[in-house]
Parts: C-alpha cells; structure tokens; sequence
C-alpha cells in the first residue's frame, strides 16, 4: 500500500487472501480496518501513529506485529483473538497501552522488543556499569514476566496482558529518571556554574552542556491510568525529582 496513510474503517474487514502488512506511510488505522483478515501472518507498520478499536482483531495467523517510534497509542481490542501473537515491537512511550483488552485472548504474547535509538544512547550516557546493567536487566524482565501472565478471556475483564505490559513501561521509564537524577549528582553543580561564569554562553550551550547532559527522554509524569499503583523506592522520589528539576534549570538557563 505505497503512500497511503490511513487505512479507513473496515477497509479490510474480513479479507480473507490478505497475509502480510507493509506500509512505511501508513499513519491511522481506524476501527475494524483489518479485523477478521485470518490469514494475515505479520504487520510492519513503522510510520504508524494510531491503531484504533479492533483494528487487527481475530488475526489467528498472526505471530509478530512491528511498530516505530511514531507509535503513539493502541486502543482497546486492537490485538483481541490474536491466539498465534508472540511477539510485538513498541516505543517506550507511556500512554500507548490505552486499554486494558487490547490482547485480550492472545496468551502466547511473550515478548515486547522496545524500539527507538535514543533509549540505548540514553543507557550508553549513564556513567557506571552497574547502571547500565540494571537498566538492561529492567528491559528484559517483560521478556520473562509474559509467558506466565495467562488473560482471562472474554467473560473476565482482566486484562493482565497489558496491564503488565503498562507498568512495564512506566518502571523503565521511572527508572530513566531516576539514573538521570543520579547522573546529575556526579556533576558538581558549583564548578558547573564556574564554567557558566568563565566560558562564554554559546561554548557552554554548544560544547559543554551536551557532554554533560544525558540524551532527553519525557514522558507523561503523573499520566497514570485511575486503578493502576505506582511505587517508588523509598527515599529517592523527592530527591529525584528535585534532581531533575535544578538539572532542567541549569540546562536552560
């Protein structure tokens, strides 16, 4: 489908001969767009930014679904009877989980492959192995929390797939802040205002705030869905977040 962006509602519904997806400018697939195509074995969809309701439901052939880091958000029953799906490739965006049965019935989901560049350069920046480590470990636990998450099906609104899926996400990112909060401790904050006083505005700009400076990654804080917990270790929120804050300062003063 070469050049098209957005697939409209039930353009596809139920095509039966259909067995691959490949669109590098498809951006919105609207509701029921290919729901019911049985045959459909895989999806590639990098420029892809919305997957609305049912999109790619009762796709019983389908084993891997592939997204970039346009991805934005999945809603509810988009992967739902998707029985053969191990695998899906995401960014690391809070918010792209929008409901909770969006792999409702697809019990060998085992692994969520993150994609996006900046992540490992964000890991790459962090100044200790054992960072690194910890943060690579952080990414792989999906890989083994998945396989024993069994949804409950149809007659139970549980949604455990993407409930796990959801706070997984969130733990990666939390953890991204608060290693950049730690990072921020290792720069003595007095010499980094010496340096702002001695060397003029544009080589502090240009040169040294970037080397100092992890790769920038957001996300929605405080954008947590109502019934979800949070947690934080004790002690280190506060800190953290006001790590954050003097280090956004400092970067933009």
């Amino acid at each position: 489908m070469p050049g098209v962006e957005v697939v409209e509602r039930e353009a596809f519904y139920n095509c039966l001969a259909l067995t691959d997806v490949e669109c590098g400018k498809l951006e919105i697939i609207k509701e029921e767009a290919f729901k019911y195509c049985k045959s459909l074995r895989s999806i590639d969809l990098p420029s892809a930014r919305i997957v609305e309701r049912e999109a790619f439901e009762g796709f019983t052939a389908l084993t891997e679904a592939k997204f970039g880091n346009k991805l934005e958000r999945i809603e509810g029953e988009a992967f739902r009877f998707c029985t053969a799906l191990k695998r899906i490739t995401i960014p690391l965006k809070d918010g792209i989980i929008a409901a909770d049965d969006i792999f409702r019935w697809c019990n060998n989901l085992e692994h969520v492959d993150l994609v996006g560049a900046e992540l490992h350069e964000t890991i790459a920046a962090l100044q200790l192995e054992e960072w690194r480590n910890d943060m690579y470990e952080e990414i792989d636990t999906i890989n083994q929390i998945l396989p024993t998450v069994v949804d409950a099906g149809e007659f139970y609104d549980h949604g455990d797939k993407a409930r796990v899926i959801r706070t997984w996400i969130r733990s990666v990112l939390n953890k991204i802040i608060h290693y950049k909060a730690q990072h921020r401790r290792l720069v003595n904050e007095e010499v980094a205002t010496r340096l702002q006083i001695a060397l003029p505005r544009d080589v502090v700009m240009n040169h040294v705030l970037p080397f100092l400076e992890l790769p920038s990654y957001t996300f929605e804080v405080g954008g947590g869905q109502e019934g979800d917990e949070e947690e934080e270790e004790e002690g280190d929120g506060d800190d953290d977040r006001r790590d954050v804050t003097i280090w956004r300062r400092f970067c933009c003063c």
